[in-house]
């Protein structure tokens, strides 16, 4: 059984998950409409080491993070990763209001 933060983590990037498909959907709408013309969706200075214009691409990394992180335990690679989910999230949120407001 996971421990409490385990549990936590894999609950996030389960939500993580469902929310990039969908805005990975809207972002293919947009790009069809000529208004998504970004080439990576976190900039270069950001904790993710992929470059991606969908969202998939860096729940994939988290996601790799995470089965890294379960075998070891690691502490710093633990800030790191949830470093990593809270950018998500934010971003992820960010869009929806914009992409919500102007659907």
């Amino acid at each position: 059984m996971a421990d409490p933060v385990e549990q936590q983590l894999i609950d996030n990037i389960s939500q993580l998950l469902k929310r990039s498909i969908v805005a990975d959907s809207a972002l293919q709408q947009l790009r069809a409409e000529d208004k998504a013309k970004f080439s990576q969706v976190f900039s270069n200075d950001s904790p993710f080491e992929r470059k991606a214009n969908t969202f998939q691409p860096y729940i994939e990394e988290i996601a790799d993070d995470l089965l890294i992180w379960q075998q070891s335990k690691s502490k710093p690679l633990l800030i790191k990763l949830v470093k990593k989910i809270e950018q998500l999230f934010k971003v992820l949120t960010e869009f929806e209001s914009h992409y919500t407001n102007k659907g």
